[in-house]
């Protein structure tokens, strides 16, 4: 037949047969919640309809199960019918026929949630682009547009290049210049370190270092950082587990409103998990497991994560800190680490050289798709600040 109505109580079934005798009409036998296993045991006759036009009763159960029943029905077939009224006994007794004939006829193509035509997400696509918050560096924004909330963002290099000097930047220019609040998790290094970090840049000194600034001085660094109560770190107490550690970046982003998070690096957090929870499995089953939890991690809390990754050493005598050319291939232990993050970020420099400019490279962009140099970076040894080199020429 050309269209089949199924109602919830036999009544209605009657009700619609006596308005709309020749089109067939069935019913469950106990109620909407029974449909499911009713229409499974008469599946070949509900589905020899071209229509299936599912119409229970407008309340809580009727527009519960509904759905369900018509998940039931070949793909294409169900469509939902929605009553002003209860019920199609109570349409007919209320001489509302019209309405009842109209609801079968306009009834709804059915389709599971997340299932959209174009022509209904005009709403969506005239949304003004968002760019993310910006990084401190103008070519970093070019290429990646900023940061924006549950992106996995993976700064990597060579050992003793700059990725921590670089992390430290971008903390500060989200605390201070953008008044964002930052969880600053540095696990090679303790609280105190990190906030000299933090404090160093707004006096752009390396107080970390023998200095003359006077007290006064860094209690005006402290009130300008660390002082603002937008920075938060983790004093890990030599304690590495990585399950007692998602635990706290979970309270820093949950409980204190942490927007953004550094993870300096995976690859300690990493070794803390291989040798307790995955005691016996290799290094690159632990950096899938981390992975997988910091991107699971990001997109529950709506939380940018920036995480730093060393590499693996390349084949030859050049290392990375020599300027040996990055690749996502190089990263240490596990592809996950490219796979999972958002934005791959390589920086290099050949420290034999005696040369204070870091070369940035990005290899990987999901939000932009640009890839490749991504500008050069020269660090300042008086003020401790990284300083974008910018090309006179270009």
């Amino acid at each position: 037949g050309r269209r089949l109505v199924i109602t919830e109580g036999e009544l209605d079934a009657i009700s619609y047969a006596s308005v709309a005798p020749g089109w067939p009409v069935v019913s469950v036998p106990s109620g909407a919640a029974s449909a499911v296993s009713a229409i499974r045991r008469n599946i070949e006759f509900v589905n020899s309809f071209d229509e299936v036009v599912i119409m229970f009763d407008n309340d809580e159960d009727g527009r519960k199960f509904a759905p369900r029943a018509a998940e039931c029905v070949q793909p294409g077939k169900a469509k939902i019918a929605t009553l002003p009224l209860k019920d199609a006994s109570d349409m007919v007794q209320a001489g509302r026929v019209k309405e009842l004939i109209s609801a079968v006829w306009q009834a709804a193509s059915y389709r599971p949630d997340g299932i959209l035509n174009g022509q209904e997400i005009w709403h969506e696509v005239i949304r003004p682009i968002e760019v993310g918050t910006p990084y401190p560096f103008e070519t970093w924004n070019n290429t990646l547009f900023g940061l924006r909330p549950r992106e996995v963002v993976c700064i990597t290099s060579g050992s003793g290049v700059g990725k921590s000097t670089i992390c430290a930047e971008i903390a500060y220019a989200l605390g201070v210049d953008q008044g964002k609040t930052v969880g600053y998790v540095a696990l090679e290094e303790g609280v105190g370190r990190s906030g000299l970090r933090m404090m160093a840049l707004s006096l752009n000194k390396p107080i970390h270092l023998p200095n003359d600034i006077s007290e006064d001085d860094k209690k005006k660094a402290f009130d300008a950082t660390l002082g603002t109560g937008r920075f938060f770190f983790y004093d890990h107490w030599g304690s590495l587990e990585a399950e007692n550690l998602m635990g706290k970046l979970e309270f820093m982003v949950q409980a204190c409103g942490c927007d953004y998070i550094v993870l300096d690096h995976l690859s300690i957090l990493s070794s803390g998990l291989e040798a307790s929870k995955l005691e016996g499995g290799s290094e690159r089953t632990a950096i899938d497991y981390t992975m997988t939890q910091l991107r699971s991690f990001a997109e529950r809390t709506n939380a940018c994560v920036i995480v730093v990754s060393h590499l693996r050493r390349p084949q030859g005598d050049k290392g990375h800190e020599g300027g040996e050319k990055v690749y996502l291939s190089h990263l240490r232990g596990s592809q996950s680490i490219a796979q999972l993050s958002d934005a791959v970020v390589s920086i290099s420099r050949d420290m034999s050289s005696g040369e204070n400019e870091i070369e940035v490279n990005c290899l990987k962009n999901r939000y932009a798709g640009i890839t490749g140099p991504m500008g050069t970076l020269r660090y300042d040894a008086e003020t401790g600040r990284l300083h974008e080199v910018i090309d006179d020429f270009a």
